[in-house]
């Protein structure tokens, strides 16, 4: 962890309401987060071997510093016995919450593993979409200014259609009294779970999952309000995004390579499924 000063303090979070005392307690949790992605790689008994980021110099030298001081820490439990280097793809988000008097807290609280290299076509091992069609954005929270992404663990039957869904956890750019997040998470989470039931998959095709009955997997859905008549910017990688960050809900029948990872660590548009051959047994700040 680290402890650095941000400038842009005031006016980081949008409030949907008057600022009332309530309303206030709840802007006290939000957090500034960024996600960071690259590969890792892994040594055959489980110990830190090295990493690389994705576009470091787009970075802020305090995310590429931490997350510099917290892998090499790691350590991993692996599945199988590995008599090589075991590499895979990394997302992790980065945190910096508030300190007080300017002072923010910057470190690693999220992680996931797997996926492939965005220059590489879908891999045949994996669970991969086929047809995702986009969530239409509830009128209630288009009118109340209501902004933020959804994450969404599904069960994947054998022939690609979704078995079972959950809003894992609803992460808000907007603030009220604790009435009114629930109230916005619902409308966010119901939208998405509506247009996610009708969702179809490709199914691992080679690999040891081929033969599972089912796999699971999480998606994000990103809820985004633009100024109106203009497309929402996305946010530009390296660039810090404030939030509320939602509770989490994990329903039984999640796998544990995905109950071990963080649901927000995952980038919008990504299919995650996890990485079966490893599991993050350290904790995330580093032992």
């Amino acid at each position: 962890m680290k402890l650095i000063r941000i400038a842009w303090l005031c006016g980081w979070l949008l409030a949907c309401t008057v600022g009332t005392v309530a309303a206030e307690d709840v802007r006290k949790t939000a957090e500034a987060g960024m996600l960071v992605t690259g590969s890792i790689e892994v040594n055959p008994d489980g110990s830190f071997h090295g990493y690389t980021l994705d576009q470091p110099e787009k970075l802020p030298p305090v995310v590429v510093s931490v997350i510099g001081q917290t892998l090499p820490t790691w350590k991993f439990d692996l599945s199988n016995a590995a008599a090589a280097v075991v590499t895979t793809r990394m997302s992790l988000r980065v945190v910096a919450k508030p300190m007080g008097e300017g002072n923010f807290q910057v470190g690693v609280q999220g992680a996931t593993f797997g996926g492939r290299d965005a220059q590489n076509g879908p891999r045949e091992d994996v669970v991969h979409s086929k047809q995702m069609a986009q969530p239409h954005y509830p009128q209630a929270a288009i009118a109340a200014r209501v902004s933020g992404t959804a994450y969404l663990v599904l069960r994947v039957g054998r022939d690609g259609t979704v078995q079972d869904v959950i809003a894992e956890q609803v992460n808000l750019d907007q603030y009220g009294t604790q009435p009114e997040m629930k109230r916005y998470r619902k409308w966010l989470a119901d939208a998405s779970l509506d247009v996610a039931r009708h969702w179809t998959f490709n199914v691992p095709s080679r690999g040891s999952q081929v033969n599972d009955p089912f796999w699971v997997i999480r998606v994000p859905v990103n809820f985004s309000l633009g100024t109106m008549g203009t497309r929402p910017a996305e946010t530009p990688y390296g660039s810090w995004h404030a939030y509320i960050p939602g509770p989490r809900e994990t329903p039984p029948w999640i796998s544990k390579t995905l109950a071990n990872e963080s649901p927000d660590a995952l980038p919008d548009g990504a299919v995650g499924g996890g990485d079966a051959r490893l599991r993050l047994v350290t904790p995330l700040s580093g032992a």
